[in-house]
Order: C-alpha cells, then structure tokens, then sequence
C-alpha cells in the first residue's frame, strides 16, 4: 500500500503540470486533436491587408510566455516506452535505489501527461525517485511557463546548461516532496522528483540531482 500512496502522489504531481497549463490556457486557447495550442495570429498592415510572415522567424516571447530556448535539443523517441532505461544501474546506486524501477507507460497518466519511471531507494533512506516525459505539454518549457500563475511554486534555474525550472502546486517541499522540469527540445520536457523525509533543501537538490543524472543519460554520457 505504501508504494501505490508513493505512485499516486508521483501521478498527481505529473497530471499537475499538465493541468496547470490548460488552466492557464483559458480562453486563448483552441483545440487541435484534443490539446489546447495557441490562437494564431496574423499580422496586419495599417491599410488592412494581411502582411507576410516568416516560418523560419523565432517564435515570440509571448509565444514562449518567457521560457528560454533549447539550443542543442536531445531526442528522447527511445525512453518514452521504456522510461525506466534513462537512468542507469550505476547512476540508480548514487541513489541508494537497488530495486527495479516502476514504469507508467499505460492508462490516463501516461496517456494524457506522459510516461514515467519511480525507483524506491532502500528503506532506511525514506526516498522515492522518479523521472517522467511531459509528451501532454506539446510546446516543451513553454506550456510550464504558460501555467506559471498556478503554480504556487515557480523557480527557473537551469541544469547542465538546459532551461529548466522548479514547478509545484501545493508546494510540498517542507514535506519532503520537490519536482523540477527540465527542457531538452522547444516540444519536450521531462520531470524530476524527490519524494521522501528529506527539507526543502535537500529534497530539491536531490530531485536536481536526479534531473542531472537523466540528462546525462540523454546526452549520451550516462
């Protein structure tokens, strides 16, 4: 029972950072094949008719609601049907985690949020792990930064030189519990989380920890 508790609030952390952005969407929004996406625009001269736009142009920052851009974007096709694979046996024992990890592949959360892997480290340690593909957030850190407003909990920083950002609501870092997400293309996003009896402190610089070791997995050097 304790581990479907631990999966259960891994699930609503990961729907949450969904949901937060269709909220946040509200009316400016239209739907394409079920996921809310931005109104276009069309620019407009003084006499009326429609001017020229450019395809290649650099999307707007209020197209990207202030989310910084990927320069060197990663292709993470491999792990989203085995998520467990992005962090390695090597990298799991950093850690403490010795069991295999937990794959969401199937069902409502992954379908619509995306897939997600949750690793328990030993039992004395009292720490849950988990990294998970935002595949439902179709314009990557974008869509985060689009939901700002909903978070109670909104800290851009950056990790290994990728855009990333703490985002939570409620904010449960005193209870032990601190997700961060983290961009690797302008379409795709994934999460890391610390779930378990450590502060505030220690429980996002564990989930930052968790972020890196991902990430060097996806960059080839995990």
């Amino acid at each position: 029972m304790g581990d479907e508790r631990v999966q259960g609030r891994l699930a609503g952390l990961v729907v949450g950072l969904v949901t937060f952005v269709l909220m946040a969407a509200g009316g400016c929004t239209s739907e394409a094949g079920g996921n809310p996406t931005p109104q276009p625009t069309t620019g407009v001269s003084e006499s009326g008719s429609e001017e020229p736009s450019s395809e290649s142009s650099a999307p707007s920052e209020d197209e990207t609601y202030g989310a910084p851009a990927v320069d060197t974007p990663l292709d993470a096709t491999a792990f989203l049907t085995q998520p467990c694979a992005v962090l390695s046996q090597t990298q799991l024992a950093a850690f403490d985690v010795s069991r295999p990890g937990i794959p969401t592949t199937t069902g409502a959360v992954a379908e619509n949020a995306g897939p997600f892997c949750t690793w328990h480290a030993n039992p004395d340690l009292g720490s849950t792990i988990g990294v998970g593909f935002l595949t439902g957030n179709k314009n990557g850190l974008s869509d985060t930064y689009r939901g700002r407003g909903q978070f109670e909990y909104f800290e851009p920083t950056t990790v290994e030189e990728y855009p990333a950002v703490y985002a939570s609501s409620p904010d449960l870092r005193a209870s032990g519990d601190c997700l961060i997400v983290v961009g690797i293309s302008d379409s795709l996003t994934f999460n890391a989380t610390e779930q378990g009896r450590l502060d505030a402190q220690g429980s996002c610089d564990r989930a930052l920890a968790v972020a890196t070791a991902a990430l060097a997995t996806l960059t080839g050097g995990g």
